[in-house]
């Protein structure tokens, strides 16, 4: 039985996209760098500055289940045979995001100014995710076992795979802004401050150990 088959008297290509969305939500269900910024910038600045670059981390999603759909093909094989220097990107840009945040200006929801900026934020969410290779071969094998065969479908399926993998992760990162910006009028600056101190304090010490236990394992 394959993906597409499992909801019956349904257009074909719907079935894919439900399954897909779901391996997407999934697949960013774990509260990782992205989802963790995500809901203090939220806290701080409302749902829509906090959503808007997620969409970084949302083409990354889609990227990946389109990967997945196709196999194990030459850049799925790049992407899981590089493990250690994506990881170690990572762990880089990690650092530097973490580093940023200890160094921004008191928090003042008066001023409407954005340190980070929502384009170069996004993009940052974009690169963070795809230097994780354990995303994708988490959706290989999510689409394995969904009973998805990667060998039999063409690229327009797979783009059905990807989009709705980037719909599940969509779902994901909206569902967290918005509890998170239910709380942006209700607590004060000075809370705000200290959570992106603890949250840039935490990004650093995931770098500095995450690729510490690279290096050891290298």
């Amino acid at each position: 039985m394959f993906a597409q088959d499992l909801l019956p008297g349904s257009h074909p290509g719907l079935g894919l996209f439900l399954i897909s969305a779901a391996v997407g939500f999934a697949a960013a269900l774990p509260i990782g760098p992205v989802s963790i910024l995500t809901m203090q910038r939220a806290m701080a600045l409302g749902f829509w500055r906090a959503f808007w670059p997620t969409l970084g981390a949302v083409m990354a999603g889609g990227m990946f289940g389109t990967l997945a759909a196709f196999g194990s093909g030459f850049i799925s094989s790049f992407v899981l045979g590089n493990g250690f220097w994506l990881k170690l990107t990572g762990c880089i840009l990690m650092l530097a995001m973490g580093t940023k945040l200890l160094t921004l200006r008191p928090v003042d929801r008066t001023v409407p100014a954005d340190d980070f900026g929502p384009l170069k934020l996004s993009l940052l969410n974009f690169t963070l995710v795809l230097t994780n290779p354990l995303t994708l071969a988490f959706f290989l094998a999510a689409f394995t076992l969904a009973g998805f065969d990667v060998g039999r479908h063409l690229l327009n399926q797979s783009m059905v795979v990807g989009a709705g993998a980037a719909f599940g992760t969509l779902i994901w990162f909206a569902l967290i802004c918005g509890v998170a910006a239910a709380l942006h009028m209700r607590v004060g600056d000075a809370f705000l401050n200290r959570a992106r101190t603890g949250v840039g304090g935490l990004f650093i010490a995931i770098a500095i150990l995450s690729a510490a236990s690279l290096l050891l394992a290298g």
